[in-house]
């Protein structure tokens, strides 16, 4: 469009030019094709800006997420993004939120570096599987979100299923001075939210994420719930996030 726009403007300066600069008939063209490519580069200069900019904050998430983690706002901010484009056009959208079981009683016995290996390597091994649209960060300290594009309820519980199988299969690489080398097992728990009528917000979407980690962590870890959950029975007082979420394992791993 801004192509066929600058052959038009061209056309239209080729006659303009001609009286006012009094330019003969051989320059007028050329000249007034060159000044209407020029006027129709700055608007595609700012839409190619615009979009390699949006690129740049995807690649930037993907990244820092699989290394020391993104800062949550920026994830909030394009997840805000996501939010009102499916919204909007009805195209779908699925938060799906990783924790990690037993993560207080990882970092007592191996130290804060291990919680933050294991989250590492867990967003390292997610990232390739995902689609460029998707939105992979480290959401807390032991836990990792995906904002899913154009995704409905089966697709999003499909992924999250996916992750927590590649959970349980992972073995972390940890060095240690006074034990050497380790290999870390873990198990994850995971919530589903599909984006609903009900969502007036990206917050109610976060809220029904949470909440259906929760349930996941109350039946044991190792697994994955999807919202709406009960939460009456997710939502309790005498729940503390620092407390294991799970039995351990028969294995006598972490």
């Amino acid at each position: 469009m801004l192509g066929l726009g600058a052959v038009v403007l061209a056309s239209g300066l080729a006659y303009g030019l001609v009286p006012f600069l009094g330019l003969g008939n051989a320059w007028a063209a050329p000249a007034a094709a060159a000044l209407g490519v020029l006027l129709a580069g700055i608007p595609l200069a700012l839409l190619t800006y615009r979009l390699a900019r949006q690129s740049a904050d995807q690649v930037r998430m993907s990244q820092g997420g699989a290394g020391t983690g993104m800062a949550r706002p920026l994830f909030m901010d394009l997840a805000e993004r996501e939010w009102a484009r499916a919204r909007r056009y009805g195209s779908g959208a699925a938060l799906v939120l990783i924790d990690v079981d037993r993560y207080a009683r990882l970092r007592d016995a191996r130290g804060t570096n291990a919680g933050d290996a294991v989250l590492a390597e867990l967003l390292r091994q997610t990232a390739p599987t995902l689609r460029p649209a998707d939105i992979l960060t480290r959401y807390s300290e032991t836990q990792m979100a995906v904002l899913l594009a154009q995704a409905d309820a089966t697709g999003a519980l499909d992924v999250a299923e996916r992750i927590r199988e590649r959970a349980e299969q992972l073995e972390v690489k940890l060095e240690s001075a006074a034990e050497g080398p380790q290999r870390l097992r873990v198990t994850v728990s995971a919530g589903v939210a599909h984006l609903r009528p009900a969502h007036l917000s990206l917050q109610a979407l976060v809220d029904d994420a949470e909440d259906a980690v929760m349930a996941a962590r109350q039946a044991g870890g190792n697994c994955v719930r999807a919202a709406p959950v009960d939460t009456a029975r997710t939502r309790r007082t005498d729940i503390d996030r620092s407390e294991p979420r799970a039995q351990p394992r028969q294995d006598g791993s972490i």
